[in-house]
């Protein structure tokens, strides 16, 4: 068991943004190779479920159809209401690049792009940016603002709910990049610790390895298989709460 801290250095080494080629000021990590090879599977998966359409599909495109249909629908328009089909073009986006990206990081030795505050706080600040902007095109700045106090507050209440208000919008984008970072990150963490424990044993060659090492590997299926989930319910779960963010800023100032 003293190999444990060595495996356990190793694998967050593994797991920290490495450089892997370096230019003149760029740098390519191995979390941003594996991210582009995300974004590089989605244009192939639309490109090859769209080259022959049919009035039904089948195979890929039968997919293609079902995640396109899902998101606009099932978030866009059941979630911010008949305008929202306007916005699918954004949330299809999100939701399709956090999704290959989490699956594709659960294929070894691949990264999901999702694993770094990087990107995850870059499209949190995108989508903060792009709700705030559609509700201020809609209201107008200053009463965009007034809209975070709600109609018939007293006076005397309105400065401190403007105040919570305003937290509250500003937290959006630390707590929208950190949820998905860290489900993403501590899934591979717990991958790692169970590869680990398995490998000292069968190291080891102990007795006690024939009862731990096939532990560890159904273990091992066993969180493959929760990964999987988690990766399509993180999706979900920023895609969704974006539609959440836009609808409100839809309905600021209506209330």
């Amino acid at each position: 068991m003293d190999q444990m801290p060595v495996k356990m250095e190793h694998l967050l080494h593994e797991l920290s943004v490495l450089p892997l080629s370096e230019g003149a000021g760029f740098s390519l990590t191995n979390y941003m190779f594996w991210l582009i090879i995300a974004v590089v599977m989605v244009l192939v998966f639309f490109v090859a479920a769209s080259r022959k359409v049919k009035l039904v599909p089948s195979g890929i495109g039968n997919m293609a159809e079902a995640g396109v249909d899902f998101v606009r629908n099932s978030i866009c328009v059941d979630v911010i209401g008949p305008e929202g089909k306007k916005y699918f073009p954004f949330l299809g986006t999100i939701f399709f690049f956090v999704l290959f990206n989490n699956l594709l990081g659960n294929i070894p030795p691949a990264l999901p792009g999702t694993g770094t505050v990087g990107t995850t706080f870059t499209w949190a600040i995108i989508v903060f940016i792009v709700y705030n902007a559609i509700g201020i095109k809609k209201l107008g700045f200053f009463k965009y603002i007034g809209s975070l106090v709600p109609k018939g507050t007293p006076w005397w209440l309105s400065w401190l709910l403007f105040l919570i208000e305003l937290i509250s919008h500003l937290l959006r984008p630390f707590t929208l990049g950190v949820r998905l970072f860290a489900n993403m990150y501590a899934g591979h963490i717990m991958l790692g610790v169970f590869a680990a424990f398995a490998g000292i044993f069968i190291e080891q060659l102990s007795p006690a390895s024939i009862a731990i090492v096939p532990l560890s590997v159904v273990m091992q299926i066993a969180l493959r298989v929760f990964e999987l989930l988690v990766a399509v319910l993180q999706a979900y779960i920023f895609t969704i709460l974006t539609a959440v963010y836009i609808g409100g800023a839809l309905e600021a100032g209506s209330h």
